[in-house]
């Protein structure tokens, strides 16, 4: 594991992925249908022809596999991680599931060739976030659904010395992607995209989480965002459709799932 991903080896990376694991089904599901992306991919699943395989990049400890087989039992999930507590704290509770621990480069996994790919939170920890877009593109054969961090002011700082996060006490890459940039970017994947759908959950980031980033992202004319993004794969014969789009979040769980979620956590 190189020095910019040495964060996700600490042990306190699984222990910080592993708070849902004793929280009841109802709060799992809304803990994860809070977020844009899980909707739109809750949403591509529901109207699927076929049964799909899913791959998961940045399992963490698994917490998806589990809201996965409740809400999509037909789907095949495959999960991969470069955090080795993470995937064995994965593999410990859920040993019917398939946990793949593998390298930044994903090798690993290129063999499993996934209908959807479903990545959260990862991309933006690339020191080339839009490389990695790519990469996870070339993999999937239908679908692509993530969460990126977007600004719609201002060029993308790619230096991450400029544009980091301190986890676990490691410096991470927290990149923040221009928009335009990025939609540009999508258009000219080949094969070309038959649609992208962006869609922004603004919120300032800079200031945020031990986020040490450029001076504009601490400041809402900016607009920073947490952004999901769908790519559905396309044959070249069509133009690409582009969606963008404002879509807030409830990111509240609720007075119920809040006391139930504190109480499963604290009886273990």
């Amino acid at each position: 594991m190189s020095e910019t991903h040495a964060a996700w080896g600490r042990e306190q990376h699984a222990v910080h992925f592993d708070a849902l694991s004793h929280v009841p089904r109802f709060v799992l599901r809304r803990s994860y249908e809070r977020f844009n992306e899980v909707r739109l991919l809750n949403a591509a699943l529901d109207h699927a022809r076929e049964p799909s395989l899913l791959l998961e990049v940045g399992c963490a400890t698994g917490e998806f596999y589990r809201y996965l087989t409740l809400r999509h039992p037909r789907v095949t999930y495959v999960g991969c991680d470069i955090s080795r507590p993470a995937t064995e704290r994965a593999c410990q509770k859920y040993p019917e599931g398939r946990f793949i621990l593998t390298d930044v480069d994903l090798k690993a996994v290129n063999h499993v060739d996934p209908d959807v790919i479903f990545c959260r939170d990862v991309a933006h920890h690339q020191p080339d976030p839009l490389a990695f877009i790519r990469k996870l593109y070339g993999m999937a054969r239908s679908l692509l659904v993530m969460r990126i961090r977007t600004r719609d002011a201002g060029e993308t700082v790619r230096d991450p010395t400029l544009s980091c996060q301190l986890n676990y006490g490691i410096w991470a890459p927290y990149i923040v992607v221009n928009s335009q940039e990025l939609l540009k970017e999508l258009a000219q994947f080949i094969p070309q995209p038959s649609l992208v759908r962006l869609v922004k959950h603004y919120m300032v980031l800079g200031g945020q989480q031990a986020r040490y980033l450029p001076k504009e992202c601490y400041f809402p004319e900016t607009g920073t965002a947490e952004s999901a993004l769908l790519i559905e794969k396309g044959e070249g014969s069509a133009p690409c459709t582009i969606k963008e789009e404002a879509v807030p979040e409830n990111l509240q769980l609720g007075f119920v799932a809040r006391v139930v979620s504190w109480l499963a956590r604290h009886s273990i």
